[in-house]
């Protein structure tokens, strides 16, 4: 299953990419996809949907291949290709889901602040509603 990158943003849940593993472990990022099937051809962990993203390397833009982690064992599952990779990044790992979650839930209140305002500015006649 691929995923465009827009289904990424449009969300309620926190999503890591195998590019967010590259950079917490340091290692190169066709090591991390190898770990992330080779997992998941063992059954250890679910093989994650993909995603192509822009990645910047050099000043130049690249498409990249990325395994997207998303939904119920996104975390679990990330924990344990960080764990397979480098277990002494396994606490960046977790920081990183933490600060994920937080900024999920921050941009989650934003929208219902912004959408709730919308519904009371029609509701009050405002000059972009009714009456």
């Amino acid at each position: 299953m691929e995923l465009i990158l827009s289904d990424l943003f449009s969300s309620n849940t926190a999503t890591m990419t195998s590019l967010d593993i590259e950079v917490v472990t340091g290692s190169g990022h066709s090591e991390v996809k190898r770990s992330i099937e080779r997992l998941a051809i063992k059954g250890i962990i679910a093989l994650p949907p993909t995603a192509i993203m822009l990645n910047k390397v050099n000043n130049r833009d690249y498409k990249t291949e990325v395994f997207v982690f998303s939904g119920d064992k996104a975390k679990r599952d990330s924990l344990i290709v960080v764990a397979q990779l480098s277990p002494e990044f396994t606490a960046d790992i977790v920081d990183r889901w933490i600060y994920l979650e937080k900024e999920n839930k921050s941009l989650a209140g934003q929208l219902e602040f912004w959408q709730s305002k919308d519904n009371s500015d029609f509701a009050i006649g405002s000059f972009h509603g009714k009456g």
